[in-house]
């Protein structure tokens, strides 16, 4: 072999070793990482379930005191009266229950609801409240039974009378006459409750509906009402 062959036949040898070994060195070789892409699309937010039933207005602003008035409570004498055309005025006498209670506030005499109610007939129903002022009318249809209230910053003032119905007939004597163990609560509450229950359309007549609204007797601990200071405690 001539020496010019063996020169051809060297480089061919060391052109295709160092091509293959380019090639090796070429692959191994870990590129520059790539510009980020775009955020993705944000996805659709998930169904949202329907809307619950309204629930009770709430009692943070409602104040409950309820309580038992017997016979030898209701005091004599008092006075219940109704102003009448030309500065005139009617009055009945009365047997007189009064209570202090500090959840009567200014704020909610002048603007909030001060309401009570009692059991007309807790030997029939001690679950039956009905609201004052009451009148009821006697079987012999001589008089009325008549219980009202007034309030003032502090208390309330609960009123026992009769109204005479015939002139000629003869009524219990009011400040001997014997009035049952009686219970009776009251419902103090601020401007902004009073005013929701106004919108709502609730009958302040209606124990019931007044107690599904407040959530009154509610026996679940959220639901229990803070009882307004009142002397002589809560029974």
């Amino acid at each position: 072999m001539s020496t010019s062959s063996k020169l051809s036949g060297f480089l061919t040898a060391s052109f295709c070793a160092l091509f293959f070994m380019t090639l090796l060195v070429g692959c191994s070789k870990t590129g520059p990482a790539g510009a980020t892409g775009p955020a993705g699309a944000t996805g659709a937010a998930g169904s949202t379930g329907a809307t619950g039933p309204q629930g009770p207005e709430g009692n943070a602003n409602v104040l409950v005191d309820t309580f038992t008035v017997t016979n030898a409570k209701w005091l004599w004498n008092s006075a219940y009266s109704f102003e009448t055309a030309g500065a005139g005025y009617t009055e009945y006498f009365t047997r007189y229950h009064g209570v202090v209670d500090s959840a009567i506030t200014p704020g909610v005499l002048d603007s909030g609801q001060v309401l009570v109610y009692f059991v007309p007939n807790p030997l029939v129903n001690a679950n039956q409240w009905a609201p004052l002022p009451y009148q009821f009318t006697d079987a012999s249809g001589n008089f009325n039974y008549e219980i009202a209230f007034e309030t003032n910053a502090d208390s309330i003032t609960l009123h026992y009378f009769f109204v005479q119905l015939v002139s000629t007939a003869t009524i219990p004597t009011l400040s001997t006459y014997n009035i049952p163990t009686t219970k009776f609560k009251v419902v103090a509450m601020t401007g902004s409750i009073s005013t929701a229950m106004y919108h709502a359309g609730v009958d302040v007549g209606n124990y019931s509906a007044v107690s599904k609204f407040l959530g009154l007797d509610d026996p679940k601990p959220s639901g229990d009402l803070p009882l307004g200071p009142r002397a002589g405690g809560h029974r």
